[in-house]
């Protein structure tokens, strides 16, 4: 399934050098990086410091959403430098919920450096040295647009929701072309979790939101995670009734799954 990749780290923590050494491979990567995107086309970095916003910086915004379209439909995963300031976590997080509502996995990657190092690395790249902060608003408006984008060009269903300790989970059928998968989450479910480098680098990160080929399958998987008890209906759509009908046909418990279907 398509991710989207957020490195974050304060100014010197290497995020860029970081990104370029992970996700080098452009066969599944597609790095959202629209320093690399200016130098490219005009050959600096001069076009990300209008604060007018003129041709040449919204021309920028412009390809980096197209491109990034693109490589979500081949397949590729998204990878991000950005950086979470004060009161834009609010909507980074609701940035994130919609991602995953969309079925993309997000995850998000902080790397830690000692700001006297920080400091030594942007004094020794000097004026070649740009600030990803500057594009936080850029970034935001390159990421809506892909993902509304990306919306507008799939069917996206709830096909059944329930009710498991008081949290709403919503089962999911998403259609893009012939392709047709189902994902189950939890209502405001955002992301996997806060990941150091050291984590990154130790351990591999689990898949916390899978897509299924059907729906047999999703309605298995999510019946293993939640588990039974305290699992109840909430709604469905006329696709899922057969399937739900063949899953309980095969449970020992009666009177458990009456309860269920109350």
């Amino acid at each position: 399934m398509n991710s989207i990749i957020f490195v974050s780290g304060i100014p010197g923590a290497g995020k860029s050098t970081f990104i370029w050494k992970r996700y080098f491979d452009r066969g599944k990567y597609y790095i959202l990086d629209m320093a690399a995107e200016s130098m490219r086309r005009f050959g600096d970095l001069e076009p990300l410091k209008d604060e007018n916003y003129g041709e040449k910086r919204l021309s920028i915004i412009n390809k980096m959403v197209d491109k990034g379209i693109f490589a979500l439909f081949d397949g590729k995963d998204l990878v991000v430098e950005y950086n979470i300031i004060g009161e834009d976590q609010d909507e980074f997080l609701d940035l994130l919920q919609k991602a995953n509502q969309l079925g993309f996995r997000t995850e998000l990657i902080s790397l830690a450096v000692e700001l006297e190092e920080a400091e030594r690395r942007k004094k020794l790249a000097g004026e070649a040295y740009f600030f990803s902060e500057e594009l936080v608003s850029d970034m935001w408006m390159v990421l809506e647009n892909i993902l509304e984008n990306y919306h507008l060009n799939i069917q996206l269903e709830e096909i059944a929701s329930f009710k498991w300790q008081n949290v709403k989970v919503q089962l999911f059928k998403k259609q893009a072309g012939e392709e047709c998968v189902y994902f189950f989450l939890e209502e405001g479910e955002h992301y996997l979790g806060f990941k150091s480098i050291e984590d990154y680098q130790n351990e591999e990160l689990g898949d916390h939101m899978l897509l299924y080929p059907n729906c047999g399958d999703a309605l298995h998987a999510m019946m293993s995670r939640y588990g039974f008890e305290n699992f109840f209906l909430l709604s469905m759509s006329e696709e899922f009734k057969p399937v739900l009908e063949q899953y309980l046909s095969k449970q020992k418990d009666i009177s458990l799954w009456k309860l269920f279907l109350n």
